[in-house]
Order: C-alpha cells, then structure tokens, then sequence
C-alpha cells in the first residue's frame, strides 16, 4: 500500500507537467484544438482516477496484515461486524466506485444487453435505490463551466449495480 500511495501521490504531484493550457493559449485550427481539449479532458480523467486510487489505498491501507497485527482480536471482531452490518444497511455507500448498466445509446432499449460501465455513487435516494454518475467518454453530455467533462447520472437498483 505504501509503495501505491507513493507512485500515485509522485503523480498527483507532477499533474500539472500534463496540463495543457499552454497549448490552448496557442492559435489553432478547429482540428487541432479539438484533439488539445481532448487531451486536456484525458487528463482531468486521469487526475480524476488518481483521486479514487489514492482514496482506494488510503482505506486498505487501513485493513493491511500490520494494522491487524496492531490490534486485538476483540478489536478486529468488532470491526468486522460493525463493517458487515454497515454494508448491510447500505451496499454502496456514497463516493463508491461501482460497475452499473447503462445503455450507450438512446436505442439501447434492451436492459439486459446493456453493457457494465464504470461509475461512482452519488448517494442512496431510497431503499434499494441509488444515483450513480457513468463515467465512460463515450456518454460525456458537454462540459462544465471549469471545462471538466459532464456525465450522465442515472438511477439503478441494487441488480443493476456492482461493487468495483
């Protein structure tokens, strides 16, 4: 986990090497400022999933062999039945990196055929049901007002959601 959070917090920190606003300052043709936003999107994305990763090893780290080692087994039992009662009351909790079913198209009426895409859940909105935001380029609907990609959110049952 150390070693994880080493290499992602190094680029986390070298981000704005990426950055392409230079680029955008600069004259260009449709074409080429297209692939410039483009690539400014592609970095967001990765500083966006670098965010998720550290978080990621941020949590585990918590549940590694030398953190057990550290407590008791009164300790670690409690932990553990306080974490399945709480994934219990709810499954996907807020900011959980999840796959969930969400058609590509608008002809896509077939849910059984949609594919499994990548998402974060945005919050429970009632029992058994939750907001997701799908992100995968393909659905992004516009930008924001800071330039960052604008994608769907959908809202799905607890069969149409799966823990990453």
């Amino acid at each position: 986990m150390e070693r994880i959070k080493q290499v992602f917090g190094e680029q986390r920190d070298d981000m704005w090497l990426w950055a392409g606003e230079r680029w955008q300052a600069q004259d260009l043709t449709a074409a080429e400022a297209a692939k410039v936003d483009q690539y400014v999107a592609a970095v967001e994305a990765s500083a966006a999933s670098n965010t998720v990763i550290l978080a990621l090893a941020d949590e585990l780290a918590a549940g590694t062999i030398e953190a057990a080692l550290a407590k008791s087994d009164l300790e670690l039992g409690v932990e553990a039945l306080a974490g399945a009662l709480a994934r219990q009351a709810n499954p996907f909790p807020d900011a959980s990196p999840v796959r969930v079913r969400y058609p590509l198209t608008a002809e896509d009426t077939d849910e059984t055929w949609w594919p499994w895409l990548m998402g974060l859940v945005v919050g429970r909105v009632a029992p058994g049901e939750w907001d997701v935001v799908v992100i995968d380029d393909r659905l992004v609907e516009g930008l924001d007002a800071g330039g960052n990609p604008v994608y769907p959110v959908c809202r799905r049952a607890a069969e149409a959601i799966r823990l990453q």
